[in-house]
């Protein structure tokens, strides 16, 4: 871009990238690269392809948003390269309107890019991507649900102990019941041999 080094005093504002519009996107920067710029906004990694960049506004205002630390992001020389190092990530394609789309990189080239969207192959030109976004809150629902799922692992453990301590119990009051019974016939045994024996006397 060829007011890179404009640009570079507002690494760590808050600033709005396009006025209005499906386009305008709003957020702390984080990088500025020859041919695009990183924002970290309140739900995700922004990489604006800056050939699509109109304006670019400083925030001066009281900033209701709390960034907090920025994630990790990828940095790379051009827009190109970066889309290659995005292979195999869950992505947003442009920010909103009829372009959105959402899907996995399956590959990055010089002049296209190859997103698997429900099944579907899609071929999208690098110069028609406006903006690539990694969806943060996705990321943090899926670490949510291999949490719960290990959770729920735990818990058929825990219930498979419990059954197993009840099935013991019974096994010893079944036995302990065995025990008394013969006990008894043992009583009943020693009462008729004295009997016996009394009728010899």
């Amino acid at each position: 871009m060829a007011y890179q080094g404009q640009l570079n005093n507002l690494i760590g504002k808050e600033v709005k990238v396009n006025r209005a519009g499906p386009d305008s996107i709003q957020g702390r920067l984080l990088s500025v690269q020859s041919d695009h710029m990183i924002l970290h906004t309140s739900d995700s990694i922004v990489y604006v392809n800056g050939s699509h960049v109109k304006s670019i506004s400083e925030n001066t205002g009281n900033t209701s948003n709390n960034y907090g630390t920025p994630p990790r992001h990828t940095k790379a020389g051009n827009f190109t390269s970066l889309l290659q190092g995005l292979k195999h990530q869950f992505v947003q394609i442009n920010r909103n309107g009829p372009e959105k789309i959402e899907g996995f990189v399956a590959e990055g080239t010089q002049d296209h890019l190859l997103l698997v969207h429900q099944r579907e192959l899609i071929r999208i030109p690098v110069f028609h991507i406006k903006s690539v976004s990694i969806l943060l809150k996705q990321n943090k629902n899926k670490d949510k649900s291999n949490s719960n799922k290990s959770g729920g692992d735990n818990k058929s453990d825990g219930n498979k102990s419990n059954k197993s301590n009840k099935s013991n119990k019974s096994n010893k009051s079944g036995k302990s019941n065995k025990s008394g019974k013969s006990n008894k016939s043992g009583k009943s045994n020693k009462g008729k041999s004295s009997k016996s024996n009394k009728k010899r006397y």
